[in-house]
């Protein structure tokens, strides 16, 4: 039990947020450990913040306990961590499609249709390895699908593997370790509509295909009319014709109740995201606080029609006693995702404390399901959506209680108030629950979208209204002789998704739903932000006010920034190649901190390489802002991540060759271009940037009479200073106009050379390569193809100029030296064999 409130001078009672139980900090110490396994110095410093900070009087935990907290948490965290596989057997690292034979182990709906499907027991069928098996699980990605795999089944794929690195970056996510915590290995895609996956047994998970079966009646059911009978995913989201209501309404409706987002299409997830509402489809526990809703109006409708029941047993309890059967329903019908598992954890622990007689059962019940999470799954500490969970439920419980007291002082009675209290707790907590994550969201997403009064708009009538509608119709649609009833509940509920779509749509259209990059804080920003935080809610508390801890804080949140700005004044010239994939993107930092990007990568796909990628590397620890933009030709794969950088970042200026961009990229970054007043302008050859300080680029190509759309109208970029060359960036142009320039007496020698056209065949050159006569030559390159090709390193090899290559070495930064000389080379990926680089708080995982 909690103490009773504080009195203060006047006599008044205030109330205090709970103090923490003894075991709650030690619980910290053991969280900080695990964090340890892979981020020694985090794990560390939050030891040893935490021992700062005032602990609870009764039974204080000392600080050895910390110690053996913290122990536990680095042995039960080893423990746990996955092996990296030794050996892997060659014929599975080749570059062709290999028949694999899997079951499956979880089904996630990603928007466009797709499925990101986990396969365990995987075992190579034919080719040159039949009967091998592969190491770990399978992280299977299915465009197209022509079926919906069901956990349990066996299916058969054709497909190329890769290994889970990519995207290998300072600053960015660490793909290897963040699937290498789910034990996954390797990565495959396919297309289900050209036969490359099939289902060779069914499996026997009974309410796997019970819940599959009851999806597939929800989507007959909102079809559009004429394809009630088409239950595909492509069905759900194609156009609906004359149906006024809208694919995104639909997919919204089945999201809300499966946590399946292959209806939406990738626009309609962005708008959800600059509005700050993409938790509300993340079936976590504010979607499992609409069910206990449901439940306690049950409760309150029982109590009007049997009062005497609540003698027996009081409506709190009554509502926890109807919720928990309703809580387990809806985690079978989200697919037990990790999300849902959390918060019916939660739910629970506080339900036990409640019972228990607590009288603030909150953020117990949140130390309480940590606990009992962390033992079961220590590695669940790295994973982002608990992390932000915990901090949100953190900020509610902790900043709850002020709000609570002003409610209690408003005048008036109190059916005149509740409107407005309600509306109000659902502006506060929101404000809470977003400030309690914003140093986590920003590390993450790079991004500020911090809109609390959107959530007064569209939690009430989601939660209240839409939600119960769409679980009510889920239920009895497959119902015989109350089919109809559910359908018209289904199609109420999508219709007021539609309603609410149309609200975030006329938002939008008024560009109310600006989003802009930020500073993406490092680990110790980050630690010293949330400490503060927590320093704040012990002193409102009325606690003995943590100095000490308040002052390790703001050193940790103040003291690296100050650091980068020194050592930006003092820092040279680099050059860092980003690892993009199968693109193009170079970074040139300066002195004084300025930074130009020359191209900025782009894939197939949905896949924002600019904002997940580019933009990730460029606001680490940094603000968001470039001296200028250059594109060297309007290619997809080199000007595909301009569409968010231009939008997102401060850039002085965008250059670029004079072409269009191809495809539906050239609205989009006009758009940008003119709603952000970046000045453009094209360059040709004889054109020079100073760039400050003796600094300058040379533009050698195109000339006037260059077709300028497509490879041989690249730029062909020559950074100098002083007349010395420290780098040539010739972008995708192809051998025939390398020769010419390197034939026509232009000055090309450089101490770097970055390949023409990802290092390919096309590219090579003997002439301009000479020419050039680079110390180090660096191929931006992903894994498509056998690039750099064996010919174009066979000929630099002789020259005696290493190659480096983005595909095996990942971001590769030259530090270049004035004078021309040998620079020193920094590689982003660990060595052969080893583990890769890990960056603590790094983004989440996104599916390519």
């Amino acid at each position: 039990m909690g103490p009773p409130p504080e009195k203060t001078p006047a006599g008044s009672a205030r109330t205090t947020v709970p103090p923490l139980l003894p075991w709650q900090p030690c619980l910290i110490a053991y969280a900080a450990g695990i964090a340890a396994v892979a981020f020694p110095w985090l794990g560390l410093c939050a030891l040893g913040l935490l021992a700062l900070f005032p602990r609870p009087a009764r039974g204080r935990p000392r600080l050895w306990h910390f110690g053996l907290a913290f122990g536990l948490g680095l042995a039960a965290g080893a423990l746990a961590m996955p092996a990296l596989p030794r050996d892997a057997p060659p014929c599975l690292a080749q570059r062709k499609p290999v028949d694999l034979v899997g079951e499956v182990a979880a089904v996630e709906g990603r928007p466009g249709g797709r499925l990101a499907v986990t396969l365990e027991g995987v075992v190579a069928t034919g080719g040159d390895c039949p009967g091998t098996p592969l190491p770990g699980r399978l992280a299977l990605a299915i465009d197209q699908p022509a079926f919906r795999p069901v956990p349990g089944e066996t299916l058969a794929v054709t497909a190329r593997l890769r290994t889970t690195g990519g995207f290998d970056n300072p600053g960015g996510a660490d793909f290897v370790f963040l699937r290498r915590l789910e034990g996954i290995f390797y990565r495959a895609y396919a297309r289900g509509d050209r036969g490359q996956v099939r289902r060779l047994a069914p499996g026997g998970n009974a309410l796997a295909l019970r819940r599959e079966a009851l999806l597939r009646a929800v989507e007959a059911a909102l079809a559009p009319p004429g394809d009630a009978d088409s239950v595909s995913r492509a069905a759900l989201a194609a156009p609906a014709g004359d149906d006024s209501l809208s694919p995104a309404a639909r997919a919204m409706t089945v999201a809300l109740v499966f946590g399946d987002l292959s209806g939406f299409s990738p626009d309609d997830l962005d708008v959800l995201r600059r509005a700050s509402l993409s938790h509300t489809l993340a079936l976590s526990g504010m979607n499992v606080s609409y069910v206990v809703a449901v439940a306690a109006a049950l409760a309150w409708a029982i109590g009007r029609l049997r009062p005497g029941l609540f003698l027996r047993l009081p409506r709190p309890y009554l509502t926890l006693a109807l919720a928990a059967p309703l809580v387990a329903g809806y985690c079978w019908l989200g697919g037990y995702s990790p999300s849902l598992y959390r918060a019916a954890c939660m739910f629970g622990c506080c339900a036990v404390l409640l019972f228990s007689g607590r009288q603030a059962p909150l953020l117990d019940g949140l130390f309480l399901a940590l606990g009992i999470m962390l033992a079961a799954m220590p590695l669940a500490v790295f994973d982002a959506r608990l992390q932000l969970s915990a901090l949100a439920v953190a900020g509610i419980g902790l900043f709850w209680a002020p709000f609570a007291a002003f409610c209690r002082r408003l005048p008036g009675p109190w059916p005149l108030r509740w409107p407005l209290v309600g509306l109000l707790g659902v502006l506060w907590t929101s404000l809470c629950a977003e400030a309690a994550v914003l140093p986590v969201v920003c590390r993450l997403f790079g991004d500020l979208n911090f809109n609390p009064w959107i959530n007064v708009l569209w939690l009430p009538p989601l939660g209240l209204v839409v939600t119960p509608l769409a679980l009510v119709g889920a239920v009895l649609v497959p119902v015989p002789g109350l089919s109809s009833l559910g359908g018209l509940a289904l199609w109420a509920a999508a219709w007021g998704c539609e309603g609410l779509m149309r609200g975030l749509a006329f938002l939008d259209a008024h560009q109310m739903l600006v989003t802009t990059a930020v500073l993406r804080p490092r680990w110790p920003e980050a630690l010293g932000c949330l400490g503060l935080f927590a320093a704040l809610a012990v002193t409102l508390a009325g606690g003995r006010r943590p100095v000490a801890a308040m002052g390790c804080c703001l050193a940790l949140l103040v003291g690296p920034g100050l650091w980068r700005a020194v050592s930006d004044l003092r820092a040279g010239p680099s050059l860092t190649v980003l690892d993009v994939g199968q693109g193009q993107s170079v970074v040139l930092a300066l002195p004084g901190g300025r930074r130009y990007v020359i191209d900025a990568g782009g894939l197939y796909g949905d896949f924002d390489v600019g904002r997940a990628v580019v933009g990730a590397f460029l606001a680490d620890g940094a603000p968001p802002r470039l001296e200028a933009a250059l594109a060297s030709h309007p290619h997809a794969d080199h000007v595909k991540g301009f569409v968010s950088l231009l939008a997102r970042f401060d850039v002085g200026a965008f250059y670029d060759n004079g072409g269009r961009p191809e495809g539906a990229l050239a609205a989009p970054m006009a758009r940008s271009l003119a709603d952000r007043a970046i000045p453009r302008a094209a360059l040709a050859a004889g054109d020079r940037l100073e760039l400050g300080d003796g600094y300058a680029l040379e533009v050698l190509h195109p000339g006037p009479g260059d077709d300028r759309s497509g490879n041989n109208g690249s730029l062909i970029l020559r950074l100098t200073r002083g007349g010395v060359g420290l780098a040539v960036i010739p972008g995708d142009a192809e051998r025939g106009v390398l020769s010419r320039l390197a034939a026509s007496g232009a000055q090309l020698s450089a101490t770097v050379l970055i390949l023409p056209h990802h290092g390919s065949v096309t590219g090579f050159s003997r002439r301009f390569l000479a020419a050039v006569s680079p110390k180090v030559a660096i191929a931006s390159c992903g894994d498509t193809w056998a690039f750099p090709a064996s010919k174009v390193e066979a000929f630099l090899a002789r020259q005696g100029c290493p190659v480096l290559a983005t595909n095996r070495d990942g971001a590769v930064t030259v530090n270049l030296a004035a004078s021309g000389d040998m620079p020193s080379v920094a590689r982003q990926a660990a060595p052969t064999g080893g583990d890769a680089v890990k960056k603590p708080f790094a983004t989440p995982p996104v599916p390519r």
